[in-house]
């Protein structure tokens, strides 16, 4: 039983794993979709400033926006959890919903040798959508 457990694993080893459309590509990711636009929506990305992000929040707060929504995607998920909850701390009437989504990414196959051709690939990924709000609206009393 021992040696067929070692012709099993070098059998394993040994095989050849078919060549991926990948090696024959560059791939060339393209700007994911955005769902919604509007000064009170935010994308938050790997590389987006936070304190930025945060003091923009701070401004919309202070004009009496009623939401903000936040849209975070993959590692970026974090950064955007982060955010949300430095905001409620600061802001105690605001409460915080959320929502997984699931993206799908395209991605553009530039073929890197002669007999390849162009392609799409589509992939997903996960993301956030996170609502904060505020639940003790100020209301305006009218004359």
């Amino acid at each position: 039983m021992a040696e067929n457990r070692s012709d099993n694993q070098s059998n394993r080893i040994n095989k050849k794993r078919p060549t991926n459309s990948l090696e024959k590509h560059i791939r060339l990711p393209r700007q994911p979709r955005k769902p919604e636009k509007g000064d009170n929506i935010l994308y938050i990305s790997t590389k987006t400033n936070i304190k930025a992000q945060l003091s923009r929040c701070n401004k919309l707060i202070h004009n009496n926006e009623s939401e903000i929504i936040i849209y975070c995607m993959g590692a970026a998920i974090q950064r955007g959890i982060l955010l949300a909850l430095q905001l409620c701390e600061e802001h105690t009437t605001y409460k915080i919903s959320t929502n997984t989504i699931t993206t799908e990414l395209l991605d553009d196959l530039e073929p890197s040798v002669d007999e390849a051709d162009y392609e799409i690939q589509k992939r997903f990924n996960s993301a956030l959508r996170i609502r904060i709000f505020n639940c003790h609206p100020i209301k305006s009393t009218s004359s």
